[in-house]
């Protein structure tokens, strides 16, 4: 199993977008829903981020909603930490941080 079939089976509930050769952009929110995740890769690279469907473009975002995926470097990989293994990670948080802002922009309930 290589990396690839690793991407494609963590990022498959959502839209791919291709919007130029050097970049593609996957972009997941459930129905119903007003925040979600965008994950852009390109070159080595992939910025993973919690976005709200509302205003989803974020210039310089804070660290909570957005995260630069980097390779791994040489102590990284001699601990067997692949990008895959680091994408996962980033992309769970971000899953975690859109829930977290989801429930808060919920008025809440009356009883």
């Amino acid at each position: 199993m290589g990396a690839s079939d690793d991407l494609q089976r963590l990022l498959s509930r959502g839209r791919w977008e291709r919007p130029s050769d050097k970049e593609a952009v996957y972009t997941e929110v459930e129905p119903g829903r007003r925040w979600g995740i965008r994950v852009t890769l390109y070159g080595d690279e992939a910025r993973v981020e919690a976005i709200d469907m509302r205003m989803p473009v974020h210039y310089r975002a804070p660290r909570r909603l957005a995260a630069t995926v980097r390779p791994p470097t040489w102590w990284e990989r001699l601990r067997g930490i692949t990008f895959a293994d680091k994408l996962r990670r980033a992309v769970a948080d971000k899953q975690r941080v859109a829930w977290e802002e989801e429930q808060r922009s919920r008025p809440p309930l009356e009883e």
